[in-house]
């Protein structure tokens, strides 16, 4: 396994979740900020979509106003008399066209010609426009503003009067609903007629008040249209920022709590993904489904025979991608979530294939493993154990089962002393390994059925060296002899600790004088040239 890459998927491990908080929160904020830009270019586009809506549908209320205009008799006509020559025709208009309020005539020096209101009153534009809109006007004829629209018509000027109730409908397009509607005087910078959403959206409110400039606002949004039949005038929908943002609220809180929903989601997914990819126990359980765990051997030999009579099995691991992965890097791991127990059934079955020609060749060599004391809580570990040294045909008296100091056994579990004792009594070995680095007493190696005592490496590498290590050694042997435990001394790597443990009755060692752990197929080559 890829060591760079190892603590890279580790470090990720543990900072995931700060990783995911900023990302989702990086992404709330983009979404808020790129929604944001966005709504506020929808509105201003919808805005000038209903513009030009409104503008198109009040230039065909205004044509139509003329429509009828056009049919008067007045193109290189004099008139004389009102009554009798222009009335009627006016009269006609009026009642024919519910639109039209009245009409009257002006000439082009803006003298009464005629018009349909009583005596004759006539309202005319100053406009020098062709065509021109005006008001509101206040007349006692009627019970609401009028607004003029007026339009040259050869040497005449024609200005038909309309309700400011028929301006508003004609203001008004199905479907669209807006703030804020103004006809705008863009000549004059003032609104001639603004319909405003009343609180409660039932009505509108007709608001002539020229001095509303919607334009310059700052506190709305606004789009303009020109009327295309009406010069320097335009349409002008307007919608309040207020109005606006609180819509934008609440998109956006709806696009961070999807977004915060997703999160979470995909938070526990992906965390899920990752901790069954790169976590220490998922690896294990894969390594064991693929059988990556294996044994090697490391010889023990017989002070008293001269020979190698025994191998400490010895757990290796190599993943995949042929990187080894030494025990004191998921041991533990393995040993706190239970994955230990398959893992050592694995390698017992592995090394008992390996053996068997060597121990059905000489009854007295052992193997030593390495149990915990989760092994004795799991049941089903010396069940499976039993069945294969069944299969393998392997004699009791041939396995060392090898018991860490450091990891005390409970002395009140009956448990323990129950199993331990069973083993004893069908012919099994127990010894405690690494003695001398824990905190097992006299009495802890007299309540136990032990029958071996591994001294730990730290104090046989002391030997000649005058340290106080040094010392213990000779108290740990005669302790061991006074317990009718026998010794096996590990980590002997020079001929001086040779010397000095065989000369101490120590029988069994083991270490790189002798052999480092070896695969099967070295281990083989081993015996056959064995000269000790």
């Amino acid at each position: 396994m890829n060591k760079v890459f190892e603590e890279l998927s580790e470090f990720v491990i543990k900072q995931f979740k700060l990783f995911w908080i900023l990302l989702t929160a990086v992404l709330i904020v983009g979404s808020v900020y790129i929604n944001w830009y966005y709504f506020l270019n929808r509105a201003q586009e919808h805005l000038n979509h209903v513009a030009t809506q409104i503008s198109n549908h009040f230039d065909g209320f205004v044509e139509d106003l003329f429509q009828e205009a056009y049919s008067l008799p007045i193109f290189g006509t004099r008139f004389s008399e009102c009554k009798t020559e222009l009335y009627p025709y006016l009269e006609h208009i009026t009642l024919n066209n519910l639109h039209i309020a009245g009409i009257t005539i002006t000439d082009n020096k803006r003298h009464i010609v005629c018009s349909s209101l009583p005596d004759n009153y006539t309202i005319s534009s100053t406009s020098s426009h062709a065509r021109s809109f005006s008001g509101p006007y206040d007349l006692s004829y009627f019970d609401q503003p009028i607004y003029l629209v007026q339009q040259n018509i050869g040497n005449y000027q024609i200005g038909i009067l309309v309700l400011s109730s028929v301006v508003e409908n004609a203001l008004k397009v199905p479907s669209i609903n807006i703030h804020k509607i103004a006809l705008y005087d863009n000549e004059g910078k003032k609104n001639l007629l603004s319909l405003e959403q009343s609180k409660n959206n039932e009505a509108r409110i007709i608001n002539p008040a020229h001095s509303s400039l919607v334009v310059t606002n700052t506190q709305q949004i606004f789009a303009a249209d020109k009327i295309q039949n009406i010069d320097q005038m335009s349409v002008v929908v307007v919608e309040p920022r207020e109005k606006l943002i609180r819509q934008l609220l609440y998109i956006e809180l709806g696009i961070t709590l999807f977004i915060l929903c997703l999160s979470a989601l995909l938070y526990f997914l992906l965390k899920k993904i990752i901790t069954d990819r790169y976590s220490l126990k998922n690896a294990i359980k894969r390594a064991i489904k693929n059988k990556e765990f294996y044994p090697e051997y490391q010889p023990i030999f017989d002070c008293e025979s001269n020979s190698f009579t025994g191998v400490e099995i010895l757990l290796r691991w190599k993943d995949q991608e042929e990187q080894l992965i030494m025990p004191d890097l998921f041991i533990a791991e393995a040993e706190n979530t239970g994955l230990i127990v398959p893992i050592t059934l694995q390698i017992i079955e592995i090394s008992l294939k390996d053996m068997q020609p060597i121990l059905q060749k000489n009854s007295n060599f052992h193997l030593a493993y390495n149990i915990s004391a989760i092994h004795f809580t799991e049941p089903s570990f010396f069940v499976a154990f039993h069945a294969l040294v069944k299969r393998y045909d392997l004699a009791p008296d041939q396995v060392i089962f090898e018991l860490t100091e450091r990891e005390l056994l409970d002395k009140n579990n009956s448990v323990f002393i129950d199993t331990m004792h069973h083993l004893r009594t069908s012919g099994y070995s127990l010894a405690v390994d690494d003695y001398g680095t824990g905190h097992a007493s006299i009495s802890y190696l007299q309540h136990f059925p032990f029958n071996y005592l591994k001294i730990d490496k730290l104090f046989i590498q002391a030997i000649g060296t005058k340290a106080i290590t040094e010392s213990l050694n000779d108290a740990i042997i005669n302790m061991a002899h006074g317990l009718n435990l026998t010794v096996i001394a590990e980590g002997v790597e020079t001929k001086e600790q040779f010397d000095y443990l065989s000369k101490n009755g120590v029988r069994f060692l083991q270490g790189w004088y002798f052999s480092k752990a070896l695969p099967i197929d070295k281990l083989v080559t081993l015996f056959k040239g064995e000269k000790r």
